[in-house]
């Protein structure tokens, strides 16, 4: 009697995981949202050499000149003050921005967490033509003139002057991570027979922690975690420890076709062409301070965002694809027009901004309220 219940047991057990097992990737793909167009009233032309910054009452279409919208896509006034405006000509040029801080063409750098926006730092001795945030301070790059090479510099925030990082010498600058207060600096050495690729790290913002150098080795990215730095070669991901050691390389291959999603605490690497990393089925590499992991999800999507607990896509231009953290594709949802961008909004998780073949942005909704209210 006891063996007669103890096999029902486990074939309830058995039939159950099958059931779930089977049937919640149909619960998942009924769960994931059905977006659905928000229709401007006029076009918002949008052109692969510009991209969005996003504020409290609305959006930026980022470029020369740069345009202002409200959440219901009229166009709006920039929210600067009148001196400001004054200082810009009466017209906003965005060169540059992160999450919170935009750089116009003016050399002029405004937190965008205000209305109006406020001026932070106006440069009068050179170029800015980039900018790293962090939660205390500004990474800000500068060219004295467009003929010499670029040096970055800190602006700690509530600061109206500029910190520099020395030690780098003539090295050029290429790219800059940071991690809470410490920072690592890619560059180029073209004083020497052969290029050097050097990487300096600073701690307590500007404090040189050590110095990096790899010859016949381009890198042309790097990623800063908490103990190491994640450097993007040519053919090779290398990671290094800020004490100079190799903790582990492997090798993509991908001609420069990957896709870098960053998060808090670990950043991800999709190579769409591949369906091996090294000697590694799959194409998506995922790091943290423990090292790295090879995962495999669906080739040839594009534009990968971050989506609620997962990620969204597109494939092949046509389909908005919703995938698991593992990467399963979840559920497809075909598009009326060919994109070739998409970016999910910071401020309205429901909304999704997509630009057309046509060069036109589109705005998109989840969001049901949004949709039965058009």
């Amino acid at each position: 009697m006891r063996r007669r219940t103890k096999f029902f047991i486990a074939l309830i057990s058995i039939i159950a995981v099958a059931a779930i097992y089977f049937l919640y990737p149909q619960i998942q793909s009924q769960l994931a949202p059905e977006f659905h167009q928000v229709f401007s009233a006029q076009p918002i032309p949008f052109t692969k050499q510009q991209d969005l910054h996003f504020f409290a009452e609305g959006w930026i279409v980022c470029g020369t000149p740069s345009k202002f919208y409200s959440w219901d896509q009229s166009e709006r006034e920039p929210p600067f003050t009148q001196d400001d405006l004054l200082a810009e000509n009466e017209e906003i040029s965005i060169v540059a921005h992160t999450k919170n801080y935009i750089v116009t063409e003016n050399n002029r750098i405004y937190d965008t967490q205000t209305i109006p926006f406020t001026l932070v730092y106006h440069c009068d001795f050179g170029i800015i033509y980039d900018v790293k945030e962090n939660e205390d301070f500004i990474v800000v790059i500068l060219q004295e003139d467009e003929s010499k090479p670029a040096h970055p510099y800190i602006l700690v925030k509530g600061s109206d002057f500029l910190i520099s990082l020395d030690g780098m010498g003539n090295g050029n600058y290429i790219s800059a991570s940071i991690h809470k207060t410490d920072i690592s600096l890619l560059s180029l050495s073209l004083d020497s027979p052969v290029p050097i690729t050097r990487v300096f790290h600073y701690q307590n913002r500007n404090e040189l922690y050590g110095v990096l150098s790899l010859e016949n080795q381009f890198v042309y990215d790097i990623y800063r975690t908490r103990n190491n730095v994640i450097l993007m070669g040519i053919k090779d991901i290398l990671c290094y420890n800020v004490e100079g050691e190799l903790q582990w390389s492997i090798p993509h291959e991908s001609e420069g076709v990957f896709e870098v999603i960053i998060d808090e605490n670990e950043m991800l690497f999709y190579f769409p062409e591949k369906s091996h990393i090294g000697e590694n089925n799959g194409n998506v590499i995922i790091v943290d301070d423990k090292g790295y992991s090879v995962k495999t999800f669906p080739k040839y999507l594009s534009n990968l965002n971050t989506y609620n607990s997962g990620y969204i896509a597109t494939e092949f231009g046509k389909n908005l694809v919703y995938l698991s953290k593992n990467g399963r594709a979840i559920k497809r949802q075909h598009l009326n027009e060919t994109v070739n961008w998409i970016k999910c909004d910071p401020v309205h998780p429901d909304n999704l901004f997509i630009r057309t073949d046509n060069q036109v942005l589109q705005l998109y909704t989840s969001d049901k309220q949004e949709e039965d209210s058009e």
